[in-house]
């Protein structure tokens, strides 16, 4: 929290410390859930697509640390590219890159939009404890788990 000291301090010796708050509306459109959904699938958007052998994405290295510890794909592992593929409708590609991927990148574009329409209606944003959410994130994580068992059982390709 930042502070800032009033204008009668200079006059009468005295400081008064009254805490200053940012802007209400930037600060709600960053702490927002939407504001980082909409930067996900942005990102899908606008991020050059893997090729479909690519072991990263825009050459960078491989950052999960479950993979670099273990050498054993994580539940998550080829979900970037995924859904930057997804993003280009790169359907395939995105498929062998992780089955989740485009899945999940329609959620997250959904939540945003729906976000981003509630923002502008002065409406408060979706709770993240009502029962449509707790619904989605139990059924996405019992897929994801799934999807990984797949994976180690050789059913399902993991991506390099």
């Amino acid at each position: 929290m930042m502070f800032g000291v009033t204008g009668t301090a200079l006059a009468t010796n005295r400081v008064s410390v009254k805490p200053v708050k940012p802007s209400k509306s930037i600060y709600k459109v960053i702490t927002a859930d939407w504001f980082w959904a909409l930067c996900i699938v942005l990102g899908a958007l606008l991020v050059p697509a893997p090729s479909p052998n690519a072991s990263t994405v825009l050459g960078l290295p491989k950052l999960c640390i479950f993979r670099n510890i273990t050498g054993i794909a994580c539940p998550g592992c080829g979900m970037t590219r995924s859904m930057i593929a997804a993003g280009h409708l790169h359907l395939e590609d995105a498929i062998t890159f992780h089955p989740m991927g485009p899945a999940v990148l329609v959620i997250l574009a959904g939540c945003a939009f729906i976000g981003v329409i509630r923002h502008f209606r002065n409406q408060s944003p979706a709770t993240v404890g009502s029962p449509i959410t707790n619904i989605m994130v139990v059924v996405c994580s019992v897929l994801l788990i799934l999807t990984w068992i797949l994976r180690l059982r050789g059913v399902i390709s993991t991506p390099a």
